[in-house]
């Protein structure tokens, strides 16, 4: 028998012709050089960027924790730049991303047509403040209909309006068990699917576990959310103070290291800023328990700072942001960097300098060339202004550093 081979009559590897199999492996073949779109991140809280697009983020908490009244923020967050502490996220190298406001698609399946409406009417549109922007938002309610009814219509609005960002209050009635792992885990895959087909940032609110204690994501969909999200944040709402807190509290990049408290004004029914229920005192906003010690942040540049009579130092405001903006307008995140590196401060006294500086109009926002936001001195204000005592804020030792010795 001849076992000699021929290898000039055996095909090259490149002549073997591909199966379907191996050409879609191909097609989701990694490698480092690979080009791939950078994430794009729709909102900044306390200067990390957050809400990407083309992910799955979960909202969590326990009933009435204001899981839909933290929705309505991000949701006003669409068409205003500055809403509380969050913030469009605006790169100053990325030319492409586009300018306010956002498309955003909240589907209600929770509660009433009238409840809908009320949260609608008076809360987002009247923390929007323009009128003007209501063609970039579509609300539908759909507790009427059949779970699986909602999945179907859900799918149709999202292909249809192309939104940036979906809000669906609340995912676990788009399956009939909570607890049909198989059912939950095809739920889950066709978000996934939307999310990334359309390029929105897919935002699923979703119960805790009844237990107090138990802080997981309630049934078998909350486990495979929990699994998929990108971040997870966890409302509650802490009594006697009724103050809302709002936590990260897993991400797979940018770890947000304080967290949100707000309350309702009692004159405008509105959220506005709070400080830290006094559970949370003692971490001073930061995402720690209680028990831990809490870090100690580093000191202030003293040259940006005057002591009053208890030697408690208090940042010199429009000092700061003269030495900033001095040059010319920079974008929200570049006058972010800047001023916390020459102050040498966290994001939370940083958020009270630029609302106190912009509400007194120390500095003003305009467009530049490109029609993108950027923040500049008035006019009044381009000559360097005279040492002045900034007003006080009482939360700033509590929250930016210790003051030296003397």
């Amino acid at each position: 028998m001849n076992h000699n081979i021929n290898n000039s009559e055996c095909p090259s590897e490149d002549e073997i012709p591909m199966t379907d199999d191996e050409r879609q492996l191909e097609h989701l073949r990694i490698t480092r050089d690979k080009e791939l779109l950078e994430m794009d991140f729709l909102f900044r809280i306390f200067g990390k960027p957050c809400f990407p697009r083309g992910e799955l983020v979960a909202v969590t908490g326990k009933a009435k924790s204001g899981k839909t009244l933290f929705m309505s923020i991000l949701m006003s967050c669409c068409v205003k730049e500055e809403v509380l502490q969050v913030q469009r996220f605006r790169d100053s190298e990325n030319e492409d991303m586009q300018s306010l406001p956002l498309r955003f698609l909240w589907y209600d399946t929770e509660q009433s047509e009238q409840s809908t409406q009320d949260i609608l009417k008076n809360r987002v549109l009247r923390m929007m403040g323009d009128d003007n922007v209501l063609e970039y938002y579509d609300v539908f309610n759909v507790r009427c209909l059949h779970y699986e009814e909602r999945l179907r219509l859900f799918q149709a609005a999202i292909y249809k309006y192309r939104p940036d960002l979906v809000l669906l209050d609340g995912v676990r009635d788009l399956l009939s068990d909570i607890n049909d792992g198989v059912k939950a885990q095809k739920i889950v895959e066709r978000l996934m699917r939307l999310a990334q087909e359309t390029c929105c940032c897919m935002v699923c609110v979703l119960h805790q576990n009844k237990g107090a204690e138990d802080r997981n994501l309630r049934g078998w969909i909350g486990t495979e959310i929990m699994n998929k999200a990108f971040e997870v944040y966890s409302c509650e709402k802490v009594k006697p103070e009724n103050i809302f807190v709002v936590e990260q509290t897993h991400t797979r990049k940018y770890d947000l290291d304080q967290m949100l408290f707000f309350s309702m004004d009692a004159d405008t029914e509105l959220p506005v800023i709070s400080s830290a229920p006094s559970r949370y005192a003692a971490t001073g906003g930061y995402s720690q328990s209680v028990s831990q010690p809490k870090e100690k942040l580093p000191y202030m540049n003293r040259e940006w700072l005057y002591f009053d009579d208890n030697n408690k130092p208090h940042p010199k405001c429009q000092e700061l942001f003269y030495e900033a903006l001095k040059t010319g307008p920079l974008y929200y995140s570049d006058l972010q960097t800047k001023v916390m590196d020459l102050l040498n401060c966290g994001t939370q006294l940083w958020n009270n300098m630029f609302c106190e500086m912009r509400d007194k109009c120390y500095i003003v926002r305009s467009k530049n060339a490109s029609g993108k936001s950027v923040w500049t001195l008035p006019v009044s204000q381009v000559a360097k202004p005279q040492p002045v005592q900034p007003d006080i804020f009482e939360a700033f030792a509590a929250v930016s550093g210790d003051s030296p010795s003397s």
